[in-house]
């Protein structure tokens, strides 16, 4: 349900803030400053979870991101947005850490589950929305994007009822230092590979739909599209795990970052909307993969036990510092060129990560 209310209105954002005018580099400051607030927003809300416990934590998330959803529904001016969306992100993003954090939890006592058994049904929840929204508002406003989406997370609250006897999950949040982290070499190199994938992955997962959008697609083709993506995770989230264990962490990651640069080379230099459309099933391939890898390398080199302090890492570099920073490149890059141009110049971005991790992983041997 998560997934799904996150889709409702992420997946249309950026064709939306088209339609009322925006310019592309409005759309990617806007962008980069979703992503810049999670850092406050991860850390404050992870030492709240630590004393109150991970299921209240997120009871108050939801229900303040169900409501900003709805002004958000009204704001159509550039300099508003800019005040208005670290405000909501300030609640909307640790509804992710701390659900992972939680699953995570779980999965370490109920031997049976892993956390990419979870993590699927996200996936799942994703696709569904996906598909049902990109049929619904190609005849209706995208306003209403929001209103779905905020109902969605208002009716997630009564599942997060501590009323019952239940086990209680605390965020085990703490804080990373910078001298810990520079003290910690293969933490700190992974990290700058982190950020450097997150910049990678920015026009993928925030442009994918003006891409389309520039070729002609409609609004059910888009929500197709983000469909076919996240359909594509669940297998290979429920075998990433054991993939990883078969053959280790580095092939993981290496054929997960290699699959992007060749959906960037089909995306940039052959747009048809077919063909970008399949291309998207290696989405499993190039998120999935990467997540399970990365996930496993986080609990390697942090102190066991500290499972929303590794996720906050993830999320903190991946999603916070790269995708903050690819952002800004974007929308830099937008006011000379086009979305298909931006997907061309992600080829070589894309390789240089690549490249990046190989040497990483040579500096540094981790075993699955």
């Amino acid at each position: 349900m998560l997934y799904m209310a996150n889709a409702l209105w992420k997946v249309f954002y950026n064709i939306y803030l088209a339609e009322i005018g925006l310019t592309g580099s409005e759309i990617g400051t806007l962008n980069s400053i979703i992503q810049a607030t999670i850092f406050i927003a991860v850390v404050l809300w992870g030492r709240y979870a630590d004393k109150k416990g991970i299921r209240p934590t997120l009871r108050i998330g939801m229900i303040f991101t169900a409501i900003f959803m709805i002004v958000l529904a009204y704001l159509q001016d550039f300099w508003a947005l800019v005040f208005f969306l670290p405000v909501l992100t300030f609640f909307y993003h640790p509804l992710g850490a701390l659900t992972d954090a939680m699953a995570m939890q779980y999965a370490a006592i109920e031997k049976k589950h892993s956390y990419g058994s979870f993590r699927l049904w996200g996936s799942l929840g994703w696709a569904v929305a996906a598909t049902v929204g990109g049929y619904l508002f190609t005849s209706v406003s995208l306003k209403y994007t929001f209103v779905a989406a905020s109902i969605l997370y208002v009716l997630i609250v009564p599942f997060l009822s501590t009323r019952k006897k239940v086990r209680t999950y605390k965020a085990n949040f703490k804080l990373v230092g910078i001298k810990e982290v520079i003290a910690n070499k293969p933490l700190l190199y992974f990290i700058v590979i982190l950020s450097f994938y997150g910049i990678v992955c920015s026009p993928m997962f925030y442009y994918l739909n003006l891409y389309f959008s520039e070729l002609n697609a409609s609004n059910t083709i888009v929500g197709l599209a983000y469909a076919i993506m996240a359909i594509s995770e669940i297998p290979l989230f429920l075998l990433g795990t054991k993939l990883l264990k078969r053959f280790g962490i580095k092939p993981i990651m290496i054929v997960a970052m290699a699959s992007i640069a060749i959906r960037y080379f089909v995306l940039g230099y052959f747009p048809f909307v077919n063909l970008a459309l399949a291309i998207g099933l290696l989405q499993g391939v190039s998120f999935a993969f990467f997540l399970v890898a990365a996930v496993s390398i986080i609990e390697k080199l942090m102190p066991e036990g500290q499972h929303a302090t590794a996720q906050s890492v993830i999320w903190g570099s991946y999603i916070g510092i790269g995708q903050t920073l690819g952002n800004l490149f974007i929308g830099a890059m937008l006011s000379s060129t086009n979305v298909v141009g931006v997907m061309q110049i992600s080829v070589y971005v894309s390789l240089a990560c690549l490249l990046a991790t190989i040497l990483y992983f040579k500096k540094y041997a981790l075993q699955a």
